[in-house]
């Protein structure tokens, strides 16, 4: 039976066995939850925080107790006796591995969703964690395929395991596009820098050919010379979207052709029914060897690119994801039968074509594009209803991932439904289980609003710019973005009033900027155009708040030999804008004094105040005034 946690459980054995009696029987789905959504969520997050394990871990630097860092950095599974020694006979071979390019992406993508809905700030602080740690491990820099995350690791050394030399294509990608999260959220240069290098690559190594090959990567490569391992890979999503990304920051450096090209490779093929790779999913999965997976289809590459379709939305995007879904799920869905699935355990998908068997993940992701597609096409005669409740059922089944004795009585996702069905097949738990448990209940929370908890403030959904921070005070909500968007939010009462930038909005239905408030679900939403929002919840009608003086990011960065920072101010006031090392000490002070209401560019030479030349390395520009401080990372590179 699981262990009290930081949310309510059951309390007894009695409880659980007179629930259980209620509980579906074989055959039906799961209509009801075993637990609320979100107190899944802070059960999951809750063990990821806890650090469990012990043994096997083994660094770069052969450290006999490991290096300090969580267990998920240098292992992909925790056993249930909490060790985490890998088998060193067979699979997979060594005495610790893990797959950090995949780890590191779902890990930041889990904390970042969950620090948005709960505004923890250690949840960033493990997000920024997962970056730092991998930034540093690339691929080097002289190779082909130059500044790319590895896909394994093993024995505390990048690559091995069935990788063998070899890294894959889709996984820089994915890391990729974190790092420009977190440069989003924090200023940092480094992550910014990252992605850029990752780009830089996928724009150099893109293949041109014949249609089979014209806008794609191999799957699994040597990065010192491009030594193709395995070659077909269908999931090309993770370089559109950091080359996308890459382009709206830095037009006219190829990145936007280059995943204009992907995504013509992706019509060709995979999504052109006259093409004999229709549906030809494949090439995702680390833990098999090349020649043993080809032809194998999977889930995950074939419903990631259903996401994009339907964010693109371009014609015959819906279409194309509505043929995806169809596809994923009649290969998919769990038979009904005592190896992977019944009654409560039911609906649930089977990971892929290799391994049958359900999984959490595979669940979650086919929740959540079932619950997009559904609001995507909601009022169009291609809708189906089913796509809403299939989605909502597959999410409750998530919350039956947990186990009860023998398994471990703590509140990690167990891997695979047959660990409850039939408790001898499995003895270890997969850490991206429980990241991406997070991913899709927060995603799912989001789309469908109902199963979000009615007695707390949460943001449940964000379209558009990168929410960069967050604050939920109990007469005040606080939030702002890197650029303009809509947000969706569950409140416990109406907001007395918002405040969008600078200026307080009353109840004024869809203006752009402005917010509207559903009292039936508890939902408001906001529309914004970049900056800060205030929502107030009680008390009286705010005063007008002065804006608080803002510090752009400082460009170019890294810079050499002079960087702007620019600051913008929406009314005349007293300001100092310095720069200070990394111990702390102001080296430079750019400006003290007032200035005027509008844009301002200070420029630092990477000089000290006495005028001598400073050393490479990371500064702070700290913007200093009545109204508030903020600062931004620059780096100086001699």
């Amino acid at each position: 039976m699981k262990k009290m946690g930081r949310r309510a459980r059951w309390g007894t054995l009695l409880c659980v066995l007179l629930f259980s009696a209620s509980l579906a029987t074989p055959g039906e789905a799961a209509t009801t939850p075993l637990k609320a959504h979100a107190q899944l969520v802070e059960e999951v997050v809750g063990f990821l925080y806890s650090d469990t394990g012990f043994d096997g871990i083994l660094t770069m630097d052969n450290l006999p107790a490991g290096e300090l860092v969580p267990p998920y950095f240098y292992h992909y599974a925790i056993k249930h006796t909490d060790s985490l020694m890998s088998s060193t006979s067979g699979y997979p071979g060594y005495a610790s591995i893990s797959y950090p390019g995949y780890t590191m992406a779902v890990a930041i993508d889990a904390f970042l969703a969950y620090w948005a809905y709960s505004a923890d700030p250690e949840a960033l602080g493990r997000a920024r964690a997962c970056a730092d740690w991998l930034i540093p491990r690339r691929t080097p820099a002289g190779d082909q395929y130059a500044n790319w995350v590895y896909s394994t690791q093993t024995d505390g050394v990048m690559g091995g395991g069935f990788d063998l030399e070899s890294v894959m294509s889709d996984k820089p990608g994915m890391f990729g596009a974190c790092c420009l999260r977190l440069y989003d959220i924090t200023g940092e240069a480094s992550y910014l820098a990252c992605a850029a290098e990752i780009a830089d690559t996928y724009v150099a190594t893109q293949m041109s050919g014949a249609v089979g090959d014209d806008g794609r990567w191999p799957f699994r490569v040597r990065p010192a010379d491009g030594l193709v391992q395995q070659d077909y890979t269908s999931h090309l999503i993770p370089a559109v979207r950091l080359l996308e990304s890459m382009e709206a920051r830095s037009p006219g450096n190829g990145y936007g052709l280059a995943a204009q090209r992907a995504w013509s490779w992706l019509a060709n093929n995979p999504l052109n029914s006259l093409s004999p790779d229709y549906m030809h999913w494949e090439g995702f999965y680390e833990d098999v060897f090349p020649v043993d997976q080809i032809g194998d289809r999977d889930h995950y590459s074939a419903e990631s690119t259903l996401v994009s379709l339907v964010e693109r939305g371009a014609p015959g995007d819906l279409a194309s994801a509505i043929d995806i879904l169809n596809w994923s799920t009649a290969r998919y869905t769990s038979p009904d039968n005592s190896q992977n699935g019944f009654g409560t355990y039911a609906p649930a998908m089977l990971e892929w074509d290799h391994w049958t068997n359900t999984t959490y993940a595979a669940t979650g992701q086919w929740a959540y594009v079932n619950l997009l597609l559904d609001a995507a096409a909601l009022g169009l005669p291609e809708h189906d209803p089913a796509w809403r409740t299939r989605g909502v059922e597959a999410l409750h089944t998530l919350t039956y991932g947990q186990g009860t004795e023998p398994l471990p009585a703590d509140d990690r996702m167990i891997t695979t439904i047959r660990e409850l069905t039939q408790p001898a097949f499995g003895s270890e738990t997969w850490y991206e289980q429980n990241f991406n448990t997070v991913i899709y209940v927060l995603l799912g929370m989001g789309l469908a609003t109902e199963l979000a908890p009615g007695d707390e403030n949460h943001l449940l959904r964000t379209e558009g710019a990168e929410l960069t921070g967050v604050d939920y005070g109990s007469a005040r909500i606080t939030l702002s973005w890197s650029g303009a968007s809509t947000a969706t939010l569950k409140l416990t009462q109406q907001p007395l009033s918002v405040r969008i930038g600078t200026e307080w909005y009353p109840l004024a239905g869809a203006s752009t900027p402005g917010w509207s408030w559903d009292a039936a679900r508890q939902l408001c939403s906001v529309r914004q155009l970049g900056g800060e929002v205030e929502i107030a919840l009680g008390g009286s009608t705010p005063a007008p708040r002065q804006p608080r003086p803002l510090m752009l990011p400082p460009y170019p960065n890294p810079f050499n030999p002079r960087v702007t920072v620019p600051i913008e101010l929406a009314s005349r006031a007293r300001v100092e804008v310095s720069i200070f090392d990394v111990r702390g000490r102001r080296v430079r002070t750019l400006h003290a004094g007032s200035m005027g209401a509008g844009r301002h560019e200070l420029i630092w030479d990477g000089h000290d105040d006495a005028g001598k030349s400073l050393a490479s390395g990371n500064y702070a520009a700290r913007l200093e005034s009545s109204l508030g401080r903020m600062s931004r990372r620059i780096v100086l590179v001699r």
